[in-house]
């Protein structure tokens, strides 16, 4: 019994470790979190030419926890444009990243800039790039929208509308 408690004691301590190295590399790797002020006023910007959102959905997880938006852009124009940034009152904190293998291991980067090309579409899907959102303001209600203004190069901007949605069943 005793080997099993010094063994969980070791476990408990390398996890708590590696989750405040994490945390603090996350928090110092170069790069500003928080993109609320960073931008324009939506109301004044104007989309970029043939550029859409759809499909926009944000997974619902309780407790307050981070939680991600998902959908798609496309680009029916005959020029590339790039995602900067978006923004949300909803959330204190919204930032592009994607998910990559670092080492072997799981993990999540932040993107300055998803390209899109003229004529093409870009995915933000599960497992891969996703609009990170942290702090919400109110619990997440399943069923229900929020805005999300996505800024391009520009200063122009696209508001969706995104369904929030169980993470139950989801990968």
């Amino acid at each position: 019994m005793n080997h099993s408690l010094k063994f969980l004691t070791v476990v408990f301590a390398a996890i708590t470790s590696l989750s405040a190295h994490a945390h603090s590399g996350h928090a110092h790797h170069g790069h500003q979190h928080s993109q609320q002020g960073d931008f324009g006023d939506a109301a004044k910007a104007s989309a970029p030419d043939g550029v859409t959102v759809s499909d926009c959905w944000i997974r619902a997880l309780p407790n307050r926890l981070p939680s991600a938006a998902y959908f798609t852009l496309n680009n029916s124009s005959a020029h590339d444009a790039a995602l900067i940034g978006a923004q949300s009152k909803a959330f204190g904190k919204v930032m592009l990243h994607a998910n990559t293998t670092v080492n072997g291991m799981a993990a999540m980067v932040h993107e300055d800039k998803v390209e899109l090309p003229a004529g093409g579409s870009f995915e933000f899907a599960p497992g891969g790039h996703h609009v990170m959102l942290e702090q919400p303001a109110s619990e997440l209600e399943i069923g229900k929208s929020l805005p999300i203004t996505f800024w391009f190069e520009e200063g122009r901007a696209i508001t969706s509308d995104c369904e929030i949605r169980s993470a139950a069943g989801l990968k």
